[in-house]
């Protein structure tokens, strides 16, 4: 230790370096042996005086650092001083302080002595470590919340901006040298005086400034900033400063603009839709919110309207027979967890016009389940109530008179039929048919029509009362339905519906007569459902129309309408299709001699589950449709195939087959003839052809051309059921027909009724006179077969000659006739 001393030359200064407030060693630079310590050494290392001789220089530090010492020490040695930056220092106990060291050489001796001065940084270092460590903090915050700021130095000029603020004005962190102009250079031009007078009147006033500014960044995207400027006043030793903070709201002003425009559109939608919301608090029946549309429904003004709004007021507004309904629903919803409140009511408004309105809400409930909050909509559905009212008065009313219509009228039978239980209780329809209602709309236009219609409903409504469900069902057809008792006297109502009709109507300034028919049917009498009642009643209507008769009561035994008919109808096609259709034939015969002169072709149905099907079920089904073209056509191939049959077995017997009033107006009839003819080689007399008087006056002129046709071909002709037509004796005249056939309704009552009789007589006779001969059909006794025999007619045919029969059984009958007629030795 004397040794370090020693190189200190003289007394004051080892004094100095003794109580030097630094700590000050010297040690050897070539071992780095240290040679002396100062008292402050000693206290900062915690070593005793005397421990410093066996210590070693690089003792005092970390091993990663004993090469910077040496080097230094060298250095000094050399050059006479060195230093190192602050390094950690270790005590006797660890690291006890962080200093910069300063190395002098003392002499000049080899090797030199070198003292080292330790210079303590640890507070500077621990100062500028939370100063670094702030900074961090502060450029994070700012560039997590974009707040940017620039800080003026109001007593140096010196302008410092952060580096956020150079974010907030598009540009790269100095990238610019910090000013006022370069901070007011990308604001918006109409925006840009106003903003600098406003950081002058901050700087010279310290009136502080809160603002949003237009942007255009150097990339020429649009922003928005809003910047705040303050003047913070420093104390007698610290400067005044100017400070401004700026965040980029760009993408909240889009975000508040969308809410603006949203919120717009909302409102928008609400008084297009005429939808409200609201929100109310369960405990204290305070509206929460209210929408402008809410205001509006309820007809409040959102500006006069008394605060707080309740709920009670809004229940005074509820048209006073609704108030229990909402209410009921409202506790409903209340009591029920998961319920919605969803109810139709209407209010009174404030000039006491009533409007209807929807209102649908949810509860919100506390952690308990107790009702807290409940929030819903509200709407205005006046337009769509009285538009569905309006719907309801179109779907079950008639636009004419104002009675229900045949949808009301069904409804309010399936209800009759369905509140009876099992009919307990009666009920009947009448269905009422205006006559010749058609000749009067086509003649004074349908606007009369509908006038006439108009008296009709309205002279029933009167006569009929309010019992009696009255509708109108088509287009001059009123239906009537009795419940109860009142069914029980259905044929005194029809009665009185009658005599509605017996005083004249005046149409256009003209009296006219109009007749009805009206046709009854009970249940559970004649039926046990609507469908089936509606039908009886129609199939009487319909008898009675047809029988000139104003009233009628259903009959099953004259109900030609059986639905087991309309199943034949649509298997019918396959049955032809499937052979199902036979060819049955009957005789006919000469009264003179006796003899076969030919037979009528007569179709029978052999269906598969009901057996053997008479024409009288099916023929009349068809007759309307298409397919009596695809009967005639069996009926005309069957019997062309059954006589050449025949006459293969030397049988030449003409068979008559039946046409309709279709087959005349089809047009191909004698074409498709000729060509059945020419694939069997026929000629037209293996044919006779039968045509119902009936049918010749659809289209006369059309039928006449045809039967010429037919005639040319060498076809003959027979004019079926003569008498039971309306034709004029004037079209008997220009028919190419051979036959005249009088209908069995005549002849089975000629000995009966003298003028059946007559006309029988007078029948032939004018067939006669006009060269026609005459087949007589229904002869079934020999008592009508003399009696024709004696008017001098040629042909009969019936069961007294023989019953239809099978075509294949036909040619043993006939061996079987011609015996019988030599037994008898007679004229038959």
């Amino acid at each position: 230790m004397e040794a370090g001393f020693h190189a200190i030359d003289s007394d004051w200064c080892r004094i100095a370096f003794q109580r030097a407030p630094a700590p000050l060693v010297v040690c050897d630079s070539a071992s780095l042996r240290i040679l002396g310590a100062n008292a402050c050494a000693s206290t900062t290392y915690g070593f005793d005086p005397g421990e410093w001789a066996d210590t070693e220089l690089l003792r005092l530090f970390e091993p990663a650092d004993h090469d910077k010492v040496r080097a230094a020490v060298a250095t000094a040695a050399r050059e006479g001083e060195a230093q190192l930056p602050a390094l950690p220092h270790l005590g006797k106990h660890g690291p006890c302080l962080r200093c910069r060291l300063l190395c002098y050489r003392l002499n000049c001796d080899e090797p030199p002595l070198v003292m080292l001065a330790m210079q303590d940084h640890s507070e500077a270092e621990e100062a500028r470590a939370r100063l670094s460590h702030l900074e961090d903090v502060l450029g994070v915050s700012q560039e997590v919340t974009g707040l940017g700021c620039c800080c003026l130095n109001l007593t140096t000029a010196r302008l410092t901006w952060s580096a956020q603020l150079y974010k907030n004005l598009g540009l790269e962190p100095d990238s610019v040298m910090p000013s006022i102009e370069q901070l007011l250079a990308p604001v918006h031009p109409d925006q840009r005086p106003r903003f600098a007078q406003a950081i002058e009147r901050c700087i010279v006033d310290g009136e502080a400034f809160d603002t949003d500014l237009r942007l255009t960044w150097p990339d020429g995207s649009e922003h928005v900033l809003r910047a705040t400027g303050h003047r913070i006043a420093g104390d007698p030793q610290s400067p005044d400063w100017f400070a401004c903070s700026t965040v980029d709201i760009t993408e909240q002003r889009r975000l508040r603009d969308q809410l603006l425009m949203a919120e717009a559109d909302l409102r928008h939608a609400q008084e297009i839709a005429h939808i409200g919301t609201w929100s109310a608090d369960l405990r204290t029946g305070l509206i929460e919110t209210t929408s402008a549309e809410t205001y509006r429904i309820f007809r409040i003004d959102p500006e006069g309207a008394d605060r707080p709004f309740t709920l009670e007021q809004l229940f005074r507004r509820i048209h006073p027979e609704d108030v229990p309904g909402v209410a009921e629903a409202r506790e409903h919803t209340l009591n029920t967890p998961g319920a919605r409140y969803d109810h139709r009511y209407r209010i009174v408004q404030g000039d006491h016009e009533m409007r209807y309105v929807h209102s649908q809400a949810d509860v919100v409930r506390d952690e308990n389940g107790k009702p807290v909050r409940i929030v819903g909509i509200i709407r205005d559905v006046t337009d769509l109530t009285r538009a569905e009212q309006e719907i309801e008065r179109l779907a079950f009313q008639d636009e004419v008179t104002g009675l229900p219509n045949r949808v009301a009228m069904r409804r309010h039978l399936d209800e009759a039929f369905g509140a009876s239980q099992g009919l307990d209780g009666p009920v009947a329809v009448l269905t009422v048919e205006l006559a010749r209602f058609r000749d009067i709309n086509l003649t004074l236009g349908h606007l009369n029509g509908d006038d006439l219609l108009r008296d009709v409903a309205r002279r029933l409504r009167t006569d009929l009362g309010d019992e009696v469900h009255l509708a109108r069902t088509g287009n001059a057809q009123f239906i009537a339905v009795l419940r109860g008792v009142r069914a029980y006297h259905a044929g005194a109502v029809a009665e009185t519906i009658a005599r509605v009709f017996e005083s004249t109507f005046l149409i256009a300034g003209v009296r006219y007569e109009i007749s009805p028919h009206v046709g009854i049917a009970l249940a559970p009498g004649h039926a046990r459902n609507p469908t089936d009642l509606l039908r009886k009643a129609d199939v009487a209507v319909h008898l009675a129309r047809q029988g000139a008769r104003k009233t009628m009561m259903y009959d099953p035994a004259q109900d030609p309408y059986d639905p087991q008919r309309l199943v034949l109808l649509g298997q019918f096609r396959n049955a032809i299709a499937e052979g199902q259709i036979e060819l049955f034939c009957q005789p006919k015969v000469a009264m003179a001699s006796g003899e076969v002169i030919g037979v009528e072709a007569l179709a029978r149905w052999r269906h598969p589950q009901l057996g053997m099907v008479p024409p009288a079920e099916f023929v009349p089904l068809i007759e309307s449709t298409e397919l009596i073209h695809a009967l005639t056509t069996c009926m005309l191939q069957s019997s062309v195939r059954q006589s050449h049959a025949w006459r293969q077995d030397g049988l030449a017997l003409p068979i008559a087959v039946n046409l309709s009033a279709r087959n005349l107006a089809s047009g191909t009839l004698p074409g498709d003839l000729r060509k059945l003819l020419a694939g069997w080689d026929a000629a037209p007399d293996w044919l006779g052809l039968e045509i119902t008087e009936s049918s010749l006056i659809v289209d006369p002129d059309a039928s006449i051309a045809q039967l010429n046709a037919l005639s040319g071909m060498g076809f003959r002709l027979f004019i079926d059921d003569f008498g039971t037509g309306y034709s004029s004796l004037n079209y008997l005249t220009m028919l190419p027909v051979d036959v005249i056939k009088i209908d069995h309704g005549f002849t089975t009552n000629m000995l009966r009724d003298r003028r059946a009789g007559a006309i029988v007589k007078a029948t032939i006779d004018l067939a006669h006179d006009l060269g026609l001969s005459v087949v007589a059909e229904g002869t079934a006794t020999r008592e009508i077969w003399d009696a024709l025999l004696a008017c001098g007619c040629d042909e009969a045919q019936g069961y007294y000659v023989a019953p239809p029969l099978p075509a294949a059984e036909l040619p043993g009958w006939m061996r079987q006739h011609a015996l019988r007629h030599r037994r008898a030795g007679t004229t038959h």
